[in-house]
């Protein structure tokens, strides 16, 4: 299963002529002013492509904010003419990172004494392809099992009010989730939670270990499990990276094997 990381998700040419509801417009005598307004707590970014001559600006953020991007005056911009000739996208994590731990060792994303067979694994032939699930690990787990912060960090994003699931993708958007910035700018995501499964809250900072949900079936899912992955920040977008998993890289979690958290 793979969750899009853009606030901005286009699937369709009439999807990408929208403007998304982030951005909004103001009129102030003769001049419209753009703005977005972010409420992501970690770094982020804001992408803005001028579809008619391909020119690119970026936008860092520290924090949530709302600043001012774009103006005209009147007679050059109406909200039509805005969404044919921008496509805006925001985005988790910093537009680029130098470097981040990649010999960090991550804990099992489940409690001490438990033992879970691995479903899929890296490039997985259901649905582990692409840069955005490529290097996930999916864990069978029934409902209601004990998910764990696999790394310390900050709660960027939950979801828990899906009761939907299903292995129609029809079904994506639906799926119950936690994701984590860790220290380094590098993100962790949770997914298929069940109902009201979510133990945590946006802003909340956790332990390594610590309980932070209870695994579901919920979203594109075929049968309770967990979905997990570590992902880092790209101009594009966060991208999944492979990672060492209680002293084991993360391409020798393959179908069929146990995992055991002594």
């Amino acid at each position: 299963m793979l969750i899009f990381f853009t606030l901005l998700t286009s699937c369709s040419s009439r999807e990408e002529n929208k403007i998304p509801s982030y951005i909004t417009t103001r009129e102030v005598n003769d001049s419209i002013y753009v703005d977005v307004k972010n409420t992501i707590i970690s770094s982020s970014f804001l992408r803005i492509e001028n579809k008619k001559n391909q020119e690119i600006k970026i936008i860092d953020f520290k924090k949530p904010d709302t600043i001012n991007i774009l103006s005209f005056h009147k007679s050059e911009m109406d909200t039509t003419q805005l969404a044919n000739t921008y496509k805006f996208g925001l985005y988790y994590g910093a537009s680029s990172i130098a470097t981040y731990d990649s010999l960090y060792n991550y804990s099992l994303p489940f409690s001490k004494g438990k033992r879970y067979k691995v479903l899929q694994g890296n490039n997985g032939s259901f649905s582990h392809k692409g840069s955005l699930s490529q290097f996930a690990i999916d864990f069978k787990m029934d409902i209601g099992q004990e998910v764990c912060a696999i790394r310390e960090g900050v709660i960027t994003t939950t979801k828990a009010d899906s009761d939907e699931g299903g292995s129609s993708k029809n079904y994506l958007k639906k799926a119950n989730l936690i994701m984590i910035n860790h220290n380094d700018g590098t993100f962790s995501q949770y997914i298929h939670l069940k109902k009201n499964g979510v133990i945590v809250k946006k802003g909340d900072t956790v332990k390594k270990g610590q309980i932070i949900g209870y695994s579901g079936n919920t979203g594109f899912s075929t049968k309770p499990h967990l979905h997990f992955a570590v992902y880092k920040p790209t101009r594009n977008g966060l991208v999944s990276i492979p990672f060492i998993l209680d002293s084991i890289p993360s391409k020798k979690y393959v179908k069929g094997k146990y995992a055991i958290n002594n």
